[in-house]
């Protein structure tokens, strides 16, 4: 009698650890991308073409000539849990090696690079957060020359960032900031980087008037999920409102701060929420988010060059 009975416990168990085994396997999904590491220009603000290494989706899977560089790359998603591959390709001009990486991010044991018409994969189990993806190939100047994008990783629960209710939000704008030197991106493995110094401000490759603007109603919580992809440190000012950080590289603060202007260093992320408010906005476009450092131009300066270009953009209803 008692032999039945344990056989009966284990047959239940066996089957309680079979269901159990499915409902795990099905509340994740494993997720595969592929990119491809390219040559290409990107428009600049006012008119003339640069030079720049992106990545891109291949439209043909495995064929780098049917993917076009993006500055920044294409916006990557995945759902808390998910086992995440990313295959990147490497069709960068001989010699250069990509490096690829995803700063917070814990890979599976493998290989990192790939060499020049290579690949490499990469996989991890996704954790929610804002990610920058990047190669940092050829000691940072990849990265100077436009290999990064947006890594979003979401939570199960929707309109929420992290697993705090206090990261809820209505409205969210991924906002990647770069910088060009047009000078090293005509010549990216002769240039001395000590002489770098960015003319263009862009925020997801754009150049203000050309950044659309972050439609939001007053009361409504707005989520910036900002990438600092460029070579300095930026510091971003909301005029007329305030921005609670609760989040830097992905990972929650315990004690949130308030904020007007708040410095994303370079290769950092950050999530802010901001409540837009009620009355008159301090301009009739809105509340204007802008670089503090006053990187709000575009090309060199002269005696006539305008100002109201570069990083900027406006929160509106």
């Amino acid at each position: 009698m008692r032999t039945s009975v344990h056989r009966g416990a284990q047959a239940l168990l066996v089957l309680a650890l079979a269901v159990f085994g499915l409902t795990s396997s099905a509340s994740a999904a494993t997720v595969a991308i592929e990119l491809c590491a390219v040559p290409g220009t990107a428009p600049l603000p006012g008119g003339g073409l640069v030079p720049i290494w992106g990545f891109g989706t291949p439209t043909t899977p495995g064929d780098c000539s049917t993917a076009s560089a993006g500055l920044p790359g294409p916006q990557l998603t995945a759902t808390a849990g998910d086992v995440v591959t990313i295959t990147v390709r490497n069709a960068l001009p001989a010699g250069h090696t990509v490096s690829f990486e995803i700063p917070g991010v814990a890979f599976n044991p493998g290989p990192t690079d790939a060499a020049s018409g290579a690949a490499v994969s990469r996989t991890f189990t996704a954790q929610p957060g804002t990610y920058l993806y990047q190669s940092g190939g050829d000691a940072g100047r990849q990265e100077a020359m436009g290999l990064s994008g947006a890594l979003l990783v979401r939570t199960t629960t929707p309109n929420q960032a992290y697993a705090s209710a206090t990261t809820a939000y209505d409205v969210e704008s991924v906002l990647v900031l770069t910088a060009i030197d047009p000078a090293f991106n005509a010549a990216p493995e002769t240039y001395d980087l000590h002489n770098y110094r960015a003319t263009y401000w862009l925020i997801n490759g754009r150049s203000y008037p050309d950044v659309p603007a972050i439609t939001a109603a007053t009361g409504q919580r707005v989520l910036l999920r900002y990438l600092n992809a460029g070579y300095d440190n930026t510091s971003m000012t909301l005029l007329g409102a305030h921005e609670q950080v609760v989040a830097r590289d992905a990972g929650v603060l315990t004690n949130q701060i308030s904020a007007s202007t708040e410095t994303i260093p370079a290769g950092a992320t950050e999530d802010a929420i901001v409540v837009v408010p009620t009355g008159t906005p301090p301009s009739t476009h809105g509340f204007a988010l802008f670089n503090r450092q006053l990187h709000v131009t575009s090309g060199p300066q002269t005696g006539t060059s305008p100002i109201g270009n570069g990083m900027l953009v406006f929160i509106h209803s």
